[in-house]
């Protein structure tokens, strides 16, 4: 189990997982920086020749002469910061190709367990939120995350050549002096930068709160209704404690962040004295001590100082990022520990009727109800069913267990006597979606090997009543919806209609219309009704909706009410019976005259 407060192991699994997927990339993209870092050992090296040539030469030896003892030297300073350069280019663009990777790999795996987890997952409230905060991360805070990487590396990296200066020329006071300064501040600094961020955290919601007062008190609407009741200034004092408390909170934190930055400054300055003390000190005492050396060291404790500081905030950002990995990592486990589900639309696409319910109950994880209950039915090849009820009635609940989505609590569900479904029928949900996309990639979603296939898609537009669309778009290939500058918008009977016609697309043996023609009025919903019948003439249809009218040219009715089959049979006989659906069929018949 990963301990959530373990914030490194957060990272070191997030590390592993992108290692393992693109080693090479993360290779360079760590190693050019580190390089970058520590080559900065040489331009210390040199800057130390370079002034000890002049201090030795100067007076004694002409400017040219002196020039030209530095050629050498210069050249390699000035080589080395070109490198530099270049490895800081070179970063930037492995960085950001890495970036890129990680966040199409991380999204990609998320997408990847959603389409293999148990359709019914998706009720569980606990794992809802944890695939959202998991969803969250990717993106733009997993690139913040690898940039803090990045840059803490780089940093780390220069702080190495300040020390491999220090101990190349046996000043390993000096190596002690960095290294503690190191220890001292970043311990210091990051806890206080960390208590900084942990409130900001834990304002999140209060600031969300303090908002939505804000705006509330500057809507007209609002203040209308406000003024009537006089409670105005109840909503100002609830906002004006909020901004109060966040602004106490926050100046608490800060105030420990400067005491803490004062006492880190006064640490480094003291060691810096004293360590130029030291080398005052000795240069007299010995030949190994230059003006070179000691001015060089000097300024590379002064940049180590600032180094220091400034490595304090990607590292803080990361502590502190890197607990919302525990999420991300949990939702990856949980992907391993799937079983690998083969892909269907490579499998034989088997048969799926007859598909038999047997004595089945089904109830949400988070429910103690039953919302179907003790359920028998059978649909044959071929079969057109029509599933009536009012709204709750459990009619969608039963689409997701023909389709597979659920899982029966009580019972079975078999699909041509197996009880796994082995291939995929099409559907058109109530909550049907709106692709901002072209018309033929809405139409080619249903099966999107025949993408190319002109033909057809024309042909299917003409069965979904969507020929005139097209002859007034003038093409397949224009972008519907406002998303793109110049895309055509559509009325919602004929987003409908699109969703409709995707499923016909598909061409499978089992189509499912869950409340298909919601957004459209009654005499048109008969008309596209008695196309789909002709649709399905060869198919078996199973058609869901809580509108009686249409459904007498069903081959058989099935009537649903808090989740039981209360009546079924033909238009005739359940109008002979005059029970629930005589009664709806007759308060319903008006809409369709």
């Amino acid at each position: 189990m990963i301990n959530k407060k373990n914030n490194i192991y957060n990272i070191m699994l997030i590390i592993f997982k992108i290692f393992k997927k693109m080693p090479l990339l993360m290779f360079i993209t760590f190693t050019i920086p580190f390089i970058g870092g520590v080559i900065t050992f040489f331009t210390y090296t040199t800057q130390v020749e370079i002034i000890n040539i002049i201090v030795s030469n100067s007076g004694e030896e002409s400017w040219k002469v002196i020039l030209s003892k530095v050629v050498h030297p210069l050249i390699i300073f000035t080589s080395i910061f070109a490198i530099q350069a270049i490895s800081q280019a070179l970063t930037n663009i492995f960085k950001n190709a890495m970036n890129t990777k990680v966040t199409l790999f991380f999204k990609s795996e998320i997408v990847d367990l959603m389409n293999k987890v148990d359709y019914e997952k998706f009720d569980d409230k606990e794992f809802c939120d944890k695939l959202e905060r998991a969803k969250s991360v990717v993106g733009e805070h997993l690139v913040g995350i690898m940039q803090n990487l990045v840059s803490s590396i780089s940093i780390f990296s220069s702080l190495l050549s300040i020390i491999w200066l220090a101990a190349t020329s046996r000043y390993f006071i000096i190596v002690i002096v960095v290294v503690g300064m190191m220890v001292i501040s970043l311990w210091l600094k990051l806890s206080t930068e960390v208590k900084v961020r942990k409130v900001g955290r834990e304002l999140t919601f209060q600031g969300r709160m303090g908002d939505y007062l804000s705006n509330t008190l500057e809507d007209s609407n609002t203040i209308r209704e406000l003024k009537i009741y006089n409670a105005s200034n109840y909503f100002l004092d609830l906002w004006g404690g909020i901004i109060t408390k966040q602004h106490r909170k926050r100046y608490d934190a800060r105030r420990d962040e400067i005491r803490i930055g004062m006492i880190v400054t006064l640490v480094q300055t003291i060691a810096i004295f004293l360590v130029l003390l030291m080398l005052l000190n000795r240069i007299n005492s010995s030949i190994e001590v230059t003006i070179g050396t000691i001015s060089v060291l000097f300024m590379a404790m002064l940049s180590s100082g600032y180094k220091i500081m400034s490595l304090t905030w990607p590292l803080s950002k990361l502590y502190i990022s890197s607990t919302k990995l525990y999420d991300l990592n949990e939702i990856l486990k949980l992907k391993e520990s799937l079983k690998e589900v083969k892909n269907l639309e490579e499998k034989k696409k088997d048969s799926l009727l007859p598909i038999e319910i047997n004595s089945v109950n089904f109830k949400y994880i988070s429910s103690n109800k039953n919302i179907i209950n003790d359920l028998n039915l059978k649909i044959q090849k071929g079969e057109k069913i029509a599933i009536v009820g009012e709204n709750g009635a459990g009619k969608s609940t039963l689409v997701k267990l023909i389709l597979g989505q659920y899982k029966a609590s009580n019972g079975e569900v078999l699909w041509n006597g197996k009880n796994k479904i082995s291939s995929k029928p099409a559907v058109v949900f109530q909550n049907f979606i709106k692709f901002q996309l072209t018309l033929r990639e809405n139409i080619a979603l249903g099966n999107i090997e025949e993408y190319h296939n002109d033909e057809k898609i024309i042909e299917t537009l003409k069965k979904c009543d969507l020929y005139d669309l097209y002859q007034e778009l003038g093409g397949l290939d224009v972008t519907l919806g406002r998303l793109k500058d110049g895309g055509r918008q559509l009325s919602g009977g004929q987003w409908q209609k699109l969703a409709i016609a995707r499923a016909v697309f598909k061409d499978a043996d089992l189509l499912v219309f869950d409340e298909p023609t919601s957004a459209i009025d009654p005499n048109a919903e008969l008309e596209i009704f008695n196309k789909l019948m002709k649709i399905c003439k060869d198919k078996t249809g199973v058609f869901i909706s809580h509108r009686f009218g249409w459904a007498k040219n069903a081959d058989r009715i099935i009537v649903m009410d808090r989740g039981e089959i209360i009546e079924m049979g033909s238009h005739e006989e359940l109008i002979q019976l005059k029970g629930n659906y005589y009664n709806m069929y007759n308060l319903q018949s008006s809409w369709y005259r």
